[in-house]
């Protein structure tokens, strides 16, 4: 078996165990930078766009279990996910399968299957591990460290290169500079 920490198996093991612990406050964070990402915001853009502070959604981000619930059922107004309270079936009749019209006409939730989130969003994150990259950029994992490193980095006693990076794409790196900026 291969040694490296960005092989296969170790990452598939990493994958299978971050599915599993995921929380429902985790999903509301994951289902947040997911809006994020589709509509291409950094963190502070979003935040001005719902009317919040920055650090009103970094909290819902990083631990929205810790909030009121209205507060998390708000933050999910006008994304593609919601929050549903599902029944499991424990004896008896089970409940009609997920998408099946309920007894007042009306569609059941869908619920988030663990495997609707990108492994980048479960398990890319800075070097020390403390946080995620930004939402609004697709993360990558690397082989090889990107150019950045060898460039500021590989001459540093004891640096590690980074398994995981998120390039700004090209189209950002060579945009004329926006009107009225310094």
């Amino acid at each position: 078996m291969d040694d490296r920490p960005n092989s296969y198996p170790t990452f598939a093991a990493e994958l299978v165990e971050a599915r599993a612990t995921l929380g429902l406050g985790d999903e509301v964070g994951l289902a947040l930078r997911a809006t994020r990402h589709r509509l291409g915001l950094s963190q502070r853009a979003y935040a001005a766009l719902r009317g919040w502070s920055l650090s009103r959604l970094a909290r819902l981000e990083a631990g929205a279990e810790r909030l009121r619930l209205g507060d998390v059922v708000a933050a999910l107004e006008g994304t593609e996910y919601r929050l549903a309270l599902c029944r499991r079936a424990v004896g008896g009749p089970s409940p009609p399968p997920a998408g099946a019209p309920s007894p007042a006409g009306a569609a059941l939730p869908v619920p988030v299957p663990p495997d609707h989130w990108p492994r980048t969003e479960l398990l890319a994150r800075v070097r020390d591990g403390s946080r995620r990259f930004p939402g609004h950029r697709d993360a990558e994992q690397v082989d090889f460290p990107p150019q950045w490193w060898w460039n500021t980095e590989a001459t540093r006693f004891g640096t590690v290169p980074p398994h995981w990076s998120a390039p700004v794409p090209w189209e950002r790196r060579s945009a004329p500079p926006e009107e009225g900026a310094a």
